[in-house]
C-alpha cells in the first residue's frame, strides 16, 4: 500500500481504503513515543490501545501485560472462519473460561486489543495485547508444550502460556501436539527473551514503554483493510 503524500507535498490524512481510518505519521503519540519505522500509524487503532491500557491501569493497582500473536496452521484449509473476525470473539470467551477455572485471590480482569493482520498468506494472523491484574497473575509459566518431565499430553499444564494455547486450539479445532508455534510470545529482538510488562498504576515509564512496543501493531502496513472488516478492536470495559 502507497502511503506517500497525495497532494503537493502533504501526507495523506486517511487511508486510501477506508477514509474513516486516519493515518499518524509523528512519532509521538499523546506525548508517548510509537513506531514508526514500518509507515504511518492509525490514528484510529493508537487511541484504542491507549484507551484499553488506561482503563487496565485505573482498574488495578498492578498490571502485568504480555503481546501474542496468534496463528492458524498453515495446512489448515481456508474457511469461513477466516473471512470474518469470529476467531478473536471465540477466543476471548474460551479464554475467559480457561482464566475463571484458576483459584486466584483477586479477578483476574483480562483486557485486551488486537489486530488482523495480512500480506502474502492465505490466511490472516492477529496480534493481540493482552492486560491482567497484576495482583492476580504475574507470569506466563513454562512456554514448553509439556508442564513438567514425563507429561503425556501436550498443553495440559496449570500455567497462563498452556491456558493461551488451549483458547486458541479450541478455535482453530487443531490436535494439541500439533500447536507448537500458533500461540507466540513477543521475545526481545536482540536478547531473544521473552517480553513481559508489569507495572504500578503510577508507573509512568513502564506504561509508555509499553505503549511504545505495542504502538507496532498499530501500523497501516499489512493490514488488510481492503477486506471490509474490522482490523483493530479492543474490550469496552
Amino acid at each position: 500500500m502507497d502511503f506517500t503524500p497525495n497532494v503537493g507535498l502533504r501526507l495523506r490524512k486517511c487511508h486510501p481504503d477506508n477514509p474513516h481510518l486516519r493515518l499518524w505519521f509523528d512519532p509521538t503519540y499523546h506525548d508517548m513515543r510509537v513506531q514508526t519505522s514500518r509507515g504511518p500509524l492509525i490514528e484510529n487503532y493508537l487511541h484504542t490501545l491507549r484507551r484499553v491500557m488506561n482503563q487496565a491501569r485505573r482498574a488495578n493497582s498492578r498490571t502485568f501485560a504480555i503481546r501474542i500473536d496468534l496463528r492458524f496452521p498453515a495446512a489448515m484449509p481456508v474457511s469461513s472462519l477466516h473471512a470474518s473476525n469470529a476467531a478473536m470473539n471465540k477466543y476471548f470467551t474460551r479464554l475467559c473460561w480457561e482464566l475463571d477455572l484458576i483459584k486466584l485471590k483477586y479477578p483476574h480482569d483480562m483486557r485486551y486489543v488486537w489486530v488482523r493482520e495480512q500480506k502474502n498468506s492465505d490466511k490472516p494472523h492477529y496480534h493481540v495485547l493482552l492486560l491482567f491484574n497484576g495482583n492476580a497473575l504475574r507470569s506466563l509459566g513454562t512456554l514448553s508444550a509439556y508442564a513438567e518431565e514425563g507429561d503425556m499430553e501436550a498443553y495440559a499444564g496449570d500455567n497462563l502460556y498452556h491456558r493461551l494455547v488451549r483458547a486458541w486450539e479450541g478455535v482453530v479445532g487443531w490436535p494439541a501436539e500439533q500447536m507448537k508455534g500458533l500461540v507466540e510470545v513477543t521475545e526481545d529482538t536482540i536478547t531473544e527473551e521473552i517480553v513481559t510488562y508489569h507495572f504500578y498504576r503510577d508507573d509512568q515509564a513502564t506504561f509508555e514503554k509499553l505503549f511504545y512496543a505495542a504502538s507496532y501493531m498499530c501500523k497501516a502496513h499489512t493490514k488488510p483493510i481492503a477486506q471490509g472488516m474490522h482490523c483493530c478492536d479492543g474490550s469496552r470495559r
